[in-house]
């Protein structure tokens, strides 16, 4: 990350009339955690899934997230709309892990997300063959323990993406009992519900679904919009129908975050 990387996601939001950018890079790009966590896909049973998730780690280390909160830190002092986050990936077991990386540095949001079920990348196209392995009802009761997990752990924000499992296509019967496992650590935590048009791109509905956000909705949780955008290109992308879709579960308003704070503000009016 640096300036001019900074510069480009900005000048895209801003052709779009996004007001601020959070960026939210991955917990797993950077040395630090790479170095903290080294090493938790070993508690697979699986040596085959345990490589494959070493070496996607690996694969992906880009930087140090010293210098990402500093160039960050630097633009925000310099007058840009930005805002420094992170999106935590949830490992299992390694909550103490987790919370030290996160204590040294001024985050303005922190997005929890699980993408591992044990080392089974349930959304990564590498691992796509373990899913003819699996129950998908199974798959999806696992994930919703690891949410349930996540938010209690009180070191997130939002949950994020958080019917994740339905990226390939793979839906149980009933989704139910993951929207009730999602619902209850949210309402315990206190954590709000992201949606995330990246759905819309990768499974044809936006995160999460409308039956979820309209319990969500129901029991007075937040919610937050975001593209995912992990190019410029995207950033913004697909807002309106992220208003529209909150406006179908009943809100109004969505929330953003500064310094951890929420911050309250009204959804688009014109939203389709």
């Amino acid at each position: 990350m640096d300036r001019a990387r900074i510069m480009a996601y900005v000048e895209a939001a801003r052709a779009r009339g996004v007001t601020h950018v959070a960026f939210t890079e991955h917990l797993f790009r950077f040395r630090e955690a790479f170095e903290l966590l080294y090493g938790w896909w070993d508690d697979d049973p699986d040596p085959a899934l345990a490589k494959l998730a070493c070496a996607y780690w690996q694969d992906h280390v880009s930087g140090s997230v010293a210098d990402y909160v500093r160039e960050v830190e630097a633009a925000k002092r310099d007058g840009l709309p930005v805002l420094l986050g992170l999106e935590m990936d949830w490992i299992h077991g390694r909550a103490d892990d987790l919370a030290r990386f996160l204590a040294p540095y001024d985050w303005d949001i922190v997005l929890g997300s699980v993408h591992y079920i044990g080392s089974f990348g349930f959304d990564d196209e590498r691992f796509r063959a373990e899913w003819d392995r699996r129950q998908t009802s199974t798959v999806w009761h696992d994930y919703g323990v690891l949410v349930g997990e996540l938010a209690a752990s009180g070191l997130a924000d939002v949950l994020s993406h958080p019917d994740l499992p339905k990226v390939f296509g793979h839906r149980p019967q009933s989704e139910t009992p993951l929207h009730d496992a999602i619902l209850t650590g949210a309402s315990g935590a206190g954590t709000a519900i992201e949606l995330n048009s990246n759905g819309l791109r990768k499974c044809g509905e936006i995160y999460p679904a409308l039956p979820l956000l309209q319990r969500a909705h129901d029991l007075g949780l937040p919610v937050t919009l975001a593209s995912d955008a992990h190019t410029p290109a995207r950033v913004g992308e697909d807002f309106a129908a992220l208003a529209a879709w909150a406006r179908r579960a009943g809100y109004a308003s969505a929330t953003s975050f500064v310094q951890r704070e929420p911050q309250t503000y009204a959804l688009p009016a014109d939203a389709p």
